[in-house]
């Protein structure tokens, strides 16, 4: 046993890949569901993820479910809202339903506008990986990282403390903003570097990779993403994401009049507000790793 107290019966897992698959074996290995089932469009993927020991059992239709007390919908953002409303019109009038998509507004509300709504409550695990399947499951995928909850004025506290519950028994920390707080700051520190990433990967022909050290590998590695899973996040959080990126075009334009102005000056001010900002990151990992050790 871990000594965690918080207990369900059955929590169920829409989409049973590697975020899905890791959290039901976060569950299973911490003994917080009695029983865990996996929801998803093949019975022959979920019978071998069955067979691994990730869950218990699969389900193709949420109407099979009885008496779940969790579902969680991992699958890709844009058809979070749809999952969420499939699972909420055809389970138990008490089953709580969370996710884990990485864009809240555009999903809270379309299922908030539905009479169902109220038993939703938004969560994005900042947790994950560049590989993919369940195959890559990772109990401890989850273990000292955050998850954002995104309550709004209708929430029950009871359904926010039960959610934050889960996710702290996972090994998560928890920290609640609104859906549009989220966007904007995920736009920011995930949304952005990836689109900053890709357009430097667009930079350079195939013919300069064997000059490719490093600073190229390092710049560009999260542009090797799912095409089709950024596109998806890119046009749910389009308004936030292009504000930032016209800020980042006038960060651009000061290096590059810098550069056409022979301002060493600048360019230095620039590069070492830009290493001032990086170091303080690094020292907050350092210090949460010292938390976590």
């Amino acid at each position: 046993m871990t000594g965690n107290t918080f207990q369900l019966q059955r929590l169920a897992i829409v989409g049973v890949g590697l975020i899905g698959g890791s959290l039901a074996s976060a569950a299973k290995t911490r003994q917080l569901a009695r029983e865990v089932i996996g929801i998803g469009r093949s019975s022959e993927r979920l019978q071998a993820a069955s067979r691994m020991g990730i869950i218990d059992r699969g389900v193709i239709d949420p109407a099979d479910l009885d008496d779940v007390d969790l579902v969680v919908v991992c699958t890709p953002p844009d058809r979070i809202a749809t999952d969420v409303l499939r699972v909420l019109q055809s389970g138990s009038t008490k089953t709580i339903v969370t996710d884990a998509g990485s864009v809240k507004e555009a999903i809270v509300a379309a299922v908030s506008s539905t009479t169902e709504g109220h038993r939703y409550l938004g969560s994005h695990p900042l947790a994950g990986s560049h590989l993919g399947g369940f195959e890559h499951s990772d109990p401890n995928l989850y273990q000292g990282r955050l998850c954002v909850i995104t309550p709004t004025e209708s929430t029950d506290p009871r359904q926010l403390q039960f959610v934050r519950s889960f996710w702290e028994a996972v090994g998560m920390q928890v920290r609640e903003l609104s859906p549009s707080a989220h966007d904007r700051m995920l736009a920011l520190t995930s949304h952005l570097p990836h689109l900053a990433a890709a357009a430097v990967a667009t930079q350079v022909d195939p013919s300069c990779f064997p000059f490719a050290a490093t600073g190229f590998r390092d710049t560009t590695r999260i542009a090797a993403g799912d095409p089709d899973l950024w596109t998806a996040i890119f046009s749910m959080n389009a308004e936030h994401l292009a504000e930032l990126t016209a800020d980042l075009i006038s960060t651009l334009e000061e290096f590059r009049q810098g550069l056409l102005s022979g301002d060493s000056a600048k360019l230095q001010q620039l590069l070492s507000t830009a290493q001032k900002q990086r170091l303080q990151l690094k020292q907050l990992d350092g210090d949460s790793q010292r938390t976590h050790a």
